[in-house]
């Protein structure tokens, strides 16, 4: 408080504490928070200070942890602890059995955590931490409860165990392997022969088969941490198969014979099941089951049937042979023909298959002969064909013979052909392709009964991802140089496997390494091409089936090899390129620039002379190129080209050629050769123009001279007429003076003026009648040597 004299008593809560400038509470308790105030005294004045709260708690508790279900540990696992506070201003102290732990090589400390990167059992004991803050460094926590840890000496194997256990195990038998380690949290992976089969503590083999053999151990991991086990040898083999036999050199008998069969396993574990037909057969009064034989004391035609049988493990009940091969038993009646019988018989048979044919009578003692065509072949019962050929192709039939009684079976047709031949086609009409484009090849065969196998350079291809057989096809999705060579396909039987055309000739495949660009040609090139001039562009690129587009300013043309303009234009300006395309496969060129400039022009003017016209109605025709080169000129009647090279062409008015239009042209012997035709010309109606303006003209300057010669002869004849009169004009003038009667003569001189203005007048009349004819519209534009008609000057000189 400002000044002297002042005392400070304290309080907490309203309660007085102590008087003292300064409070202080060395060690805060839970029981030290509180409302804090101070009041300054001076003689019996006093003034309290604002209040002040102060808040003491016990520091938060850490909650020690492990990383894992389980807290004993083998050597070299990896060992995480935590030391948890939910609050980022804690840093944290360890302590094993009562000591505090500083890192080394195996133990760090990170955060919150404590890691042993390799544990040994010098590592177990009681684990504890606390938290220490980290700005205020005289606060701790309480010490956590211990941890125990312990981590044993060595680590054992797991233990793998078997359920049942047989050397070997038979085909079906269900086989259990387990495998078990001390501790918790322990996961199990099972090999066999070092390949991975399934994570779970058991292995179980429900129905087990040859494939199942192997060597099997298991693997215990939990974390980073894994132990195998011993390796157990497992054999899984297929049940022996039994044999089946009848006691008789015969399979077929008459009525009331005994018969016996046998099935027979070289081992006494195993008892028999017999099957007739395929269903089970079970011992009666005619037919007794005893040991590994089945008796018919008296057989009867219902006993004939396909006989076979099984074994069945006396001790592993689960466990069953597969069925012998069915022994057909058969008894008859009476004595038939021999049987004829044949081995998966085809309509027709291929070259190189086996034909089997068999040949039975019932009863024993018989032989038996066999023909083909009626001519003998070999003496058995069966009679097989390992390797056909068309040459195998006929009539079979068999004899049997007992003693000198002979009896023929029916006949059999055997047919045997070559297996049909595969075509191979290529689906483009060409050979040899450039990377990325699509190849196609067919193998044909006219039957649906055919798969088929490809071959390149002699060996036998299968798919991938870049070739694929679908059908009778084989397609290269994307070309590479690395796909040429030699391509063959050969037909395979769907059913009948063994059968195989033979390989087609081989069809040459080549891809190029790269894809060049269309070569774009041009024909007479110019930098600069001329109005009319042709040009000609050619596209063109290495092999066969290509189709080519055409482009202007990218914009598209024709689909043609050549594009030819034949009379160029100056729209025809522009950058052109070609696209060589076959298929789904395009390959642009090069870009080429085409320039079209117009044909200097050519000018006919007429320039006929006056002196032209009055000498027989000729024309004189000017053509001129005003482009600053030397030029001959070409001249062109009807279209139909003239002779003469000059710039001057005259043209005598016939009836023919008045009625003809005339051009012109500049030509040349270097480029540009020739200029622009100019615009057409006719005679007609110039040279009638120019008839009736002469015509006009003439008759004009005529009625002129005319008129003037007649008046000068007016005035000249009528002034003597006057004089003769003047007399009596006179004499009656003086007579009648008095009368103011006007003499002749002053009449005569009064009278003048009047002809003479009559004179002017016509003249004025010719003058009017001239004008009048150059107004009008047919010669109208012929007024003047410096007027135009229709482009054309004429009367030059006037």
């Amino acid at each position: 408080m400002p000044g002297d004299g002042w005392k400070y008593d304290w309080y907490k809560d309203s309660k007085p504490l102590m008087t003292d400038p300064t409070y202080n509470i060395h060690s805060a308790f839970p029981s030290d928070t509180g409302v804090y105030h101070c009041t300054a005294k001076r003689g019996n004045f006093s003034v309290d200070s604002e209040t002040l709260q102060v808040r003491v708690e016990e520091p938060p508790q850490p909650e020690l942890s492990i990383e894992s279900e389980w807290k004993t540990f083998y050597p070299n696992e990896k060992v995480i602890l935590k030391c948890s506070i939910n609050s980022n201003e804690w840093g944290y102290e360890w302590s094993k059995d009562g000591y505090q732990l500083s890192g080394d090589e195996d133990i760090s400390f990170s955060g919150n955590t404590l890691s042993i990167r390799s544990a040994k059992a010098s590592h177990s004991g009681q684990y504890s931490c606390r938290g220490k803050h980290l700005k205020r460094t005289l606060v701790t926590t309480r010490t956590t409860g211990d941890l125990q840890l312990r981590i044993y000496d060595n680590t054992p194997k797991p233990d793998i165990s078997k359920d049942q256990w047989f050397e070997p195990f038979y085909t079906g038998e269900k086989i259990q392997l387990g495998c078990n380690m001390t501790g918790d949290g322990w996961k199990y992976d099972w090999y066999k022969d070092s390949k991975p089969l399934i994570t779970d503590p058991t292995s179980i083999i429900h129905s087990a088969s040859p494939s199942y053999t192997g060597v099997y151990h298991c693997t215990a991991k939990r974390g980073d941490f894994s132990v195998n086990s011993e390796t157990l040898q497992v054999r899984v083999e297929e049940p022996p198969q039994p044999k089946l036999s009848i006691e008789s050199e015969w399979k077929t008998f008459y009525p009331h014979e005994k018969v016996i069969l046998k099935c027979s396993i070289n081992s006494n574990e195993w008892g028999y099941e017999w099957f007739r037909n395929g269903a089970p057969l079970s011992g009666n009064r005619e037919i007794s089951i005893s040991g590994n034989t089945l008796s018919i004391r008296s057989a009867k035609a219902s006993h004939s049937g396909q006989y076979s049988c099984r074994g069945k493990h006396l001790k592993r009940t689960p466990v069953t042979t597969g069925q012998t091969e069915a022994l057909q038993l058969h008894i008859y009646d009476n004595t038939p023909k021999p049987d004829i019988s044949k081995d998966q018989w085809f309509e027709p048979f291929y070259t190189g298959e086996k034909i089997q044919l068999g040949c039975n009578m019932p009863g024993d003692g018989w032989k038996y002969d066999w023909y083909k065509d009626s001519k003998p072949l070999i003496t058995d019962p069966a009679y097989n064909i390992h390797s056909a050929s068309p040459s195998n192709t006929g009539v079979y039939h068999c004899t049997a013979k007992r003693g000198d009684f002979p009896v023929d079976s029916e006949t059999l047709q055997v047919q045997v052909q070559e297996p049909p031949q595969p075509k191979l086609s290529i689906d483009s009409q060409w050979k040899t392709f450039y990377p990325n484009e699509k190849v196609i090849l067919k193998c044909s065969i006219n039957s649906n009964e055919w798969g088929y196998e490809w071959f390149r350079n002699g060996a036998q291809l299968s798919g991938n991802r870049e070739i694929s057989f679908p059908g009778n096809t084989l397609s290269i999705r994307s070309a590479k140089a690395s796909h040429s060579g030699q391509y063959s396909c050969r037909g395979k039987h769907l059913k009948r496997t063994p059968v195989t055309t033979g390989q087609t000739e081989a069809l040459k495949l080549h891809i190029y390494v790269d894809t060049p660009k269309p070569h774009i040609r041009k024909d007479q090139w110019f930098d600069l091409f001329y109005t009319e001039e042709k040009v000609q562009l050619g596209c063109n690129m290495t092999g066969d089936g290509w189709k080519y587009d055409w482009y202007k300013d990218s914009k598209p043309l024709i689909t043609d090899p050549m594009y030819i303009i034949h009379s160029a234009s100056l729209s025809n300006t522009g950058v052109y390129h070609c696209k060589a395309k076959r298929g789904d496969f395009s390959v642009d060129s090069e870009t080429l620039q085409v320039q079209v400039q117009a044909l200097p022009p050519a000018v006919l003017s007429l320039e006929t002379e006056l002196s032209d016209i009055m000498s027989g109605n000729i024309l004189t025709l000017r053509c001129n190129v005003s482009d600053g080169r030397q030029w001959s000129y070409a001249w062109f009647e009807n279209e139909q080209k003239l002779n003469g090279s000059s710039d001057m062409f005259k043209v005598t008015a016939t009836e023919e050629t008045i009625k003809s239009e005339f051009k012109c042209k500049g030509i040349r012997t270097e480029r540009p050769l020739y200029s622009a035709l100019s615009e057409g010309f006719m005679a007609n109606n110039i040279i009638l123009k120019r008839k009736i303006l002469l015509a006009i003209s003439g008759c004009l300057v005529c009625s002129i001279v005319i008129l003037i010669i007649g008046c000068l002869v007016l005035r000249i004849t009528r002034k003597p007429e006057k004089k003769e009169t003047v007399p009596e004009d006179l004499f009656f003038s003086m007579a009648d003076s008095k009368n103011q009667t006007a003499s002749p003569l002053e009449e005569y001189i009064d009278n003048s003026p009047t002809e003479m203005e009559e004179c002017e007048e016509k003249e004025e009349l010719v003058t009017d009648l001239v004008s009048a004819i150059h107004v009008d519209g047919v010669i109208k534009d012929e007024d003047s040597p410096a007027t135009e008609a229709n482009g054309l000057t004429s009367f030059k000189g006037i």
